[in-house]
């Protein structure tokens, strides 16, 4: 994995927060990352990057677990991104 450029404050932020959503989401199901990461066809590394808030992933893994849920629990990304 590519070590992510510098960020700002505001960037970071915005994973983390996204990330808190997405294993929110996820703990809803009674699931642990690494089985969910499988189902979804994500890396269980990438899945676990994503929910901590790191940018070390390229966005295409974020893009199928948005899909995911959108497609097998109906949450829309306006649901995802809100108050975010």
């Amino acid at each position: 994995m590519k070590k992510p450029d510098k960020i700002s404050t505001e960037q970071k932020e915005f994973m983390v927060k996204l990330g808190k959503k997405l294993k929110k989401l996820r703990l809803d199901q009674n699931k642990g990352y690494k089985p969910l990461a499988e189902e979804i066809g994500v890396a269980r590394n990438t899945y676990y990057a994503i929910e901590e808030g790191r940018l070390d992933f390229q966005f295409s893994s974020l893009y199928q677990i948005l899909l995911y849920y959108k497609r097998h629990h109906n949450i829309t990304l306006e649901e995802i991104f809100k108050d975010l």
